[in-house]
């Protein structure tokens, strides 16, 4: 009878033993089916099936290093990191990213010393794919062009986009929908500033004593002024970037509405010394105003960040109304 019961208790501890393995097999199946299971992508180049999402990312663009910054991404390297802390300036730059040198012609031997395990390349740098596909998969997300429908609206579709190579697609819809609402916030803001009468508004930025770049259709400052329900008082037809060089003694002569030059300009002082800014019409008007940073070929949260910046901009230096 003991020997029976012996038998028996062995026999049940296997047939046990055998259904945890089978169990824990089980499991160990599923979680590497999962960790297999292909997710799809797409960029300028077409759509693509990804097994995971990249952990070290170098990025030679500024305009999808602050899409990747503002999904939480931070990548080992990007180009000219001085000169976008002066001009583009949100979101911040973390310190620990390298500096991989021209945006045109970023180093090839700084990129590969980062190990990435892809790199992304934006407008204007599809030659670049080539190279830099020896060090590591390229990513090319084109954000600029005349043929879009808009620029701005472009910048979101990106900003989507590159959202599902990191799984973050949720993330970047909640994202932008929080933005969307600020943004419906700030047009009410400077309409009850205006009393539902805000002026035209044309935004520039002064490039050289004699010249100044105005924005107009398809750039990123006319999509922001017309998500505010504002008007330009200088119309600029369409292009790639959605600018036109204009001499600054037009832009200072303009009839009508309120000019916000976008700050840092290095040409500011020597222009408030000259006849030419003292003496012209927009600033004995008192219609010539400081704007604070702003990117104006950023991506989707820079339509934020220009949206800010107008009403910061036009509520601080006139009446309310």
């Amino acid at each position: 009878m003991k020997r029976y019961w012996l038998i028996a208790s062995f026999m049940q501890s296997k047939v046990i033993a055998l259904m945890l393995l089978a169990v824990s097999f089980s499991l160990y199946s599923v979680q590497a089916v999962r960790a297999n299971e292909s997710f799809e992508v797409t960029d300028s180049f077409g759509k693509h099936q990804l097994t995971e999402s990249p952990k070290r990312i170098v990025v030679t663009d500024w305009t999808l290093l602050e899409q990747l910054l503002e999904l939480g991404v931070e990548p080992v390297g990007a180009p000219e990191l001085a000169l976008y802390r002066k001009f583009v300036q949100q979101p911040a730059l973390p310190q620990s990213i390298i500096d991989i040198g021209l945006r045109r012609s970023p180093k090839l031997s700084t990129i590969r010393s980062l190990k990435p395990d892809v790199i992304i390349i934006g407008t204007d740098q599809k030659k670049l794919a080539r190279p830099f596909s020896r060090i590591a998969p390229v990513m090319y997300y084109n954000s600029f062009s005349d043929k879009y429908r808009t620029n701005g609206k472009k910048s979101r579709e990106r900003y989507l986009q590159i959202s599902e190579l990191f799984q973050k697609r949720q993330f970047a819809k909640s994202k932008l929908a929080e933005r969307d609402a600020e943004i419906e916030s700030i047009k009410r803001q400077i309409n009850q500033h205006f009393n539902n009468q805000p002026p035209k508004v044309t935004i520039a930025r002064f490039s050289t004593l004699n010249k100044s770049l105005v924005y107009g259709e398809n750039s990123i400052p006319m999509h922001t002024l017309k998500l505010l329900g504002l008007k330009t008082g200088l119309p600029i037809g369409r292009s790639k970037w959605g600018e036109k060089d204009i001499t600054n003694r037009e832009l200072m002569a303009l009839p009508d509405g309120i000019v916000l030059y976008v700050e840092p300009s290095d040409i500011v002082k020597d222009l408030r010394k000259s006849s030419r800014w003292q003496d012209s019409l927009i600033v004995r008007e008192n219609r010539l105003f400081a704007m604070s940073p702003a990117w104006s070929y950023g991506g989707a949260m820079s339509v934020l960040y220009n949206a800010r910046a107008i009403r910061d901009a036009l509520l601080e230096n006139t009446s309310p109304q």
